[in-house]
Parts: structure tokens; C-alpha cells; sequence
């Protein structure tokens, strides 16, 4: 019987940028730990340039200009793959990849083969037009957890993990899709800001995670509503917590624009990684 307090297989978005090896590292890191296939993915929906010459209705597509870009769609997704091996190191992993599908799309098929989804908040200078992602592409749609990484991090202990609490139907589906990295921790902080911060049952969660073997305690931070994100960042970095759950709020459209204050700061600015549940 398949232990459900693991990842059994777990997903990497990649792409030509640097972040995409340090991205590939963690993610092969977190396979060794919790015994775990590998599984990188890339897709590079050609870029096809069309036009209707002389005004008419018709669009011409010369078969010259779908080759080249098919060809470019292969050079990249071949560069895509050389980072994610090299980030990846010896360890054993597949590789997937499309040049029919854009890599949200793509990606979030594949999550139906996978237990978590790791992909990268990419900095200033470190950003890949054709082959990138947008990370609140796949948060609401994945149906996985999504572990968003900030640029050039390798590594993640999540030994002390802070946890955004929300008495919602999300921040549960997140408690439970973090169990695997719960029950691994050696103290997790279940953290409430904002005016009824003492009355979500945090404490209730806390007691909850005791029963399966975790350290847990709650933490509840006055705070307005609109410094929250704030406020569990601030506790992260007070416990020298690498790791921050929350659940993922939004609308169906997949932009930052369409979250939630919180979910979109935590998006945004988190200097540590993130995993969301939706």
C-alpha cells in the first residue's frame, strides 16, 4: 500500500534560465528524501508568425516559417533539458516535453502523474520568454500542490515551517497536502494574523498534527488584513523557517492580478519557498 505522508513523484517545471538548475537541484534533493521519481518538464508552443497579405481575408503560413519554428522550439526545449540534467545531477529522472502545448497547459496534465509540483519564481534578470511560467498558472489548476521556489535556492530542509492559517476549505486541503513535509519537520508554527486571528482554530490544527506525530503550535499575531502576508513572513523569519504553506486564493483567471491579497504577496515577494494548495 503506497504511504500517502510521501512524494512518490515529483514534478519540475524547466527552462534555459540558470534558476532552472537550481530549481532541478531542489527538486531531486526533496526525490532523494522522501524516495520519489523524478520528473522534469518542458513545452515551447512554437511561435508562429501569420499575416494576411494585400488586405485579404486569408492567412498565409509559408511552410519555411513553420519549420523554423519548429526547429527553435527543439533548440529550446534541448537547452531546457541540458539544464534540468545538470541541476539534477546523477540522480535518476524522466524527461518530458511538447511542441504542441503551452508549458501550463502541458504542465498541468502531467500533474496527474505526480504528488507535487515544483516550479520557480524566476528574479529580475532570470527570465525565459519562450519556454517560461507564469507559477499562479498552475496553483489553481494543477490540483497538486505547487511548491514555488525563489531564485538560486537548492536546497530546502523545511525543518521549521510556518503555516498561513484561514479557516477555509483551501488552508485545509493545504494542511493536509503537507503532511509529507510536516511529519519531516522538527517544529511547524501555525500562524493566524488579523483582527479574529484567535478565533480560526489554529489550535485545533496544531492539536491535529500533534496526532500524527508532529510538533505543531499556534501562533496568533494581531495584525490589519492588509499587512497578513506580512505578518506570516515576519514569523517565518523569526523562526528561521524556510518553508511557508497557505492556501491558494483566487478567481479562475491565472494572473496575480486574480488572487487574493495574501496569495498574491506570498507569490510575489516570499523569500523563501512556498507551497500552495488550491
Amino acid at each position: 500500500m503506497a504511504d500517502p505522508h510521501t512524494f512518490s513523484a515529483i514534478l519540475v517545471q524547466a527552462d534555459r534560465t540558470d534558476g532552472a538548475e537550481a530549481r532541478a537541484a531542489l527538486a531531486a534533493d526533496l526525490a532523494d528524501r522522501f524516495g520519489g521519481k523524478l520528473i522534469g518538464a518542458a513545452a515551447a508552443q512554437p511561435y508562429i508568425p501569420v499575416y494576411a497579405p494585400f488586405g485579404e481575408s486569408f492567412i498565409a503560413l509559408q511552410p519555411e516559417v513553420l519549420q523554423t519554428a519548429r526547429e527553435q522550439g527543439e533548440r529550446d526545449l534541448s537547452a531546457a533539458e541540458a539544464r534540468f540534467r545538470a541541476g539534477a545531477g546523477g540522480h535518476e529522472a524522466t524527461w518530458r516535453q511538447s511542441l504542441t502545448t503551452d508549458c501550463a497547459g502541458f504542465m498541468a496534465d502531467l500533474t496527474r502523474g505526480a504528488d507535487l509540483v515544483v516550479v520557480g519564481r524566476p528574479g529580475a534578470s532570470d527570465k525565459d520568454t519562450a519556454l517560461g511560467l507564469y507559477a499562479s498558472d498552475l496553483v489553481m489548476t494543477a490540483g497538486r500542490p505547487v511548491l514555488v521556489t525563489p531564485p538560486g535556492v537548492t536546497r530546502l530542509s523545511a525543518a521549521r515551517m510556518v503555516m498561513g492559517w484561514k479557516d477555509t476549505r483551501e488552508a485545509r486541503r493545504a494542511a493536509l497536502d503537507a503532511l509529507p513535509f510536516f511529519k519531516r519537520a522538527e517544529e511547524v508554527f501555525i500562524v493566524t494574523a488579523g483582527a479574529d486571528a484567535d478565533e480560526t482554530g489554529a489550535a485545533e490544527v496544531a492539536a491535529w498534527l500533534t496526532g500524527h506525530g508532529v510538533t505543531a503550535r499556534a501562533v496568533n499575531e494581531k495584525s490589519t488584513e492588509a499587512n497578513v502576508a506580512d505578518t506570516i513572513l515576519a514569523v517565518a523569519a523569526r523562526v528561521n523557517a524556510d518553508l511557508v504553506v497557505a492556501g491558494a486564493f483566487g478567481h479562475s483567471r491565472m494572473r496575480e492580478w486574480a488572487f487574493g491579497g495574501v496569495t498574491r504577496a506570498l507569490l510575489t515577494r516570499a523569500p523563501c519557498a512556498v507551497l500552495f494548495s488550491h
